[in-house]
């Protein structure tokens, strides 16, 4: 495939950040003559300047312009991600150590050392999902300069598309609506996995470890910000569309009146089914989905309530492992749950919520059979 005019540019761009980084290890590798260095340095800052207007000048598009826009990259941050681009297409082994990264960019030790700011969880490279840990379980939080570092597959993959000219540049009329229930279904999953890669990045290991209040809150706000995005972008399309009311999924939200981590629940567990073919979830984990830090965390208890509006409803269904301790338990849909959000025609669609929910609670307090016959003949 032939590269665009876009890839084009940000070849050049990349091709400055390589020699960027040749000039940095020659000036820090073995003697050199004063002429020769000054030399090298003249280059460097050549090089930068121009590095700086380019990367200024260009304008990316799709996923590399979203995050460069949201998460606010600089120069610094540029060069370091490019670094780490170049040594996963390089190298057999795409991680490198803290220290190393940090010295492809910066010259002396103090700067090295201050520089460490840029590799913390709540950083832009990290916090962007850009670059990543080699090893998340088994680095110290503290120990940034030792820990390996690499640039992410989503980094890679919105690298390929604008240096292939993939992403279209005028969007303008696209995506303004939504063809039908299903196509709303899918824009649900990818929003809920926004929810899924916050949980991970804030509620790891590490967090649970840590023998210090605090950290994390920084992180989960700017995953956050990218979750509140993508909502509005889905509620826009959701405006936008004439017959949207009458989508099965949206009727099935507005009856039962669920907000949006209500929403992101049965959405994680409709497409568990789907996807694994596996109903349940540990409740545990669902709150977790829901959370942006840990206080948040705690009031997401909210959401598994036998009062709350998931399970007074028999939407959720949980099973405990110990009785009365919901949290140490499994969470499923109703049946009736994903027959109604992919719109399947069920016998009893013409029965309205209120009318279902009492039926429901019915059959649940149903003693025996002679019951049933006895309450039917006197209907």
């Amino acid at each position: 495939m032939k590269a665009s005019r876009r890839g084009v540019a940000l070849r050049q761009l990349l091709d400055l950040c390589d020699d960027l980084q040749r000039i940095r290890t020659q000036l820090a590798g073995g003697q050199l003559a004063r002429d020769a260095r000054s030399r090298l340095r003249r280059q460097e800052r050549t090089k930068r300047d121009r590095l700086a207007r380019d990367l200024q000048k260009y304008r990316f598009h799709g996923p590399l312009a979203q995050l460069l826009r949201e998460f606010r990259f600089d120069l610094v941050h540029f060069q370091l991600l490019a670094t780490l681009l170049q040594r996963h297409l390089r190298s057999e082994d795409p991680a490198t150590e803290g220290r190393a990264l940090l010295s492809s960019v910066f010259e002396n030790s103090f700067d090295v050392l201050a520089g460490i700011d840029l590799l913390r969880e709540d950083g832009v490279l990290r916090a962007s999902g850009v670059v990543v840990l080699q090893d998340q379980e088994d680095v110290a939080a503290d120990d940034l300069l030792g820990a390996r570092f690499r640039i992410s597959e989503d980094a890679l993959i919105a690298f390929r598309d604008e240096i292939a000219g993939l992403v279209v540049e005028d969007r303008s009329g696209a995506r303004l609506t939504y063809a039908g229930n299903h196509e709303y279904l899918v824009d649900l999953r990818i929003l809920h996995n926004l929810y899924k890669h916050r949980s991970e990045r804030v509620f790891h290991h590490e967090r649970w470890d840590r023998v210090h209040a605090g950290g994390g809150h920084a992180l989960g706000r700017q995953l956050t910000r990218r979750i509140e995005q993508f909502r509005h972008r889905i509620d826009a399309r959701l405006a936008n569309t004439p017959d949207a009311t009458e989508f099965p999924a949206v009727r099935f939200f507005r009856e039962h009146h669920l907000d949006d981590d209500e929403q992101i629940v049965v959405v994680h567990l409709l497409f568990k089914e789907l996807y694994e073919g596996n109903a349940y979830a540990d409740v545990a984990d669902l709150l977790r989905l829901c959370s942006a830090d840990e206080l948040s965390l705690v009031r997401s208890r909210r959401l598994v309530d036998p009062h709350g509006r998931l399970r007074r409803a028999e939407i959720l269904q949980i099973e405990s492992l110990v009785e009365g301790r919901d949290l140490t338990g499994e969470a499923s849909l109703s049946d009736w749950v994903v027959n109604q959000l992919f719109g399947a025609a069920i016998a009893d669609e013409r029965i309205d919520t209120d009318a279902r929910l009492d039926w429901h609670l019915y059959l649940k307090n149903l003693e025996d059979t002679q019951s049933f016959f006895r309450d039917l003949e006197a209907n």
